[in-house]
């Protein structure tokens, strides 16, 4: 598996663990732990983009449009627990993003991980391949 692989699994798992603090923690604490979780998806989402550009992913404008989504609607929702709505940072940090990343992970990622893996197989020369244009989600 490839060093950059290895990384997203560390940041993913990262995430899990900030999302776990968000939902154990105190109301007056889940603005900082909130805004942990989006720097963390944040950091996942910039280490997957990374991962496209190094493997000239072709998939990769439309999984960059779904990071913008979820990132959008963790920013949207950052604004209502800055008001003091513990119970929005809670269930859009954590519920919606675990179960959107869950169908993410089995499906855009799935097929990013086999583009990665053919490409490192030789099965797929991403070098001659030419160049798409793409959207930098972050």
């Amino acid at each position: 598996m490839c060093e950059q692989l290895a990384q997203i699994s560390e940041a993913e798992q990262s995430l899990h663990e900030m999302v776990d603090r968000l939902q154990q923690c105190a109301d007056i604490n889940v603005p900082d732990a909130y805004h942990a979780v989006m720097r963390t998806t944040e950091h996942l989402f910039w280490l997957e983009q990374e991962l496209m550009e190094t493997y000239d992913f072709p998939s990769r404008q439309i999984h960059l449009e779904q990071h913008a989504r979820v990132l959008r609607g963790l920013h949207c929702a950052h604004s209502a627990v800055l008001r003091g709505s513990a119970e929005h940072g809670r269930h859009a940090g954590g519920k919606l993003l675990l179960d959107w990343l869950a169908v993410h992970r089995d499906t855009m990622d799935a097929v990013l991980t086999i583009w990665v893996s053919y490409c490192e197989s030789g099965l797929v020369d991403n070098k001659s391949r030419p160049q798409m244009p793409t959207v930098n989600a972050h």
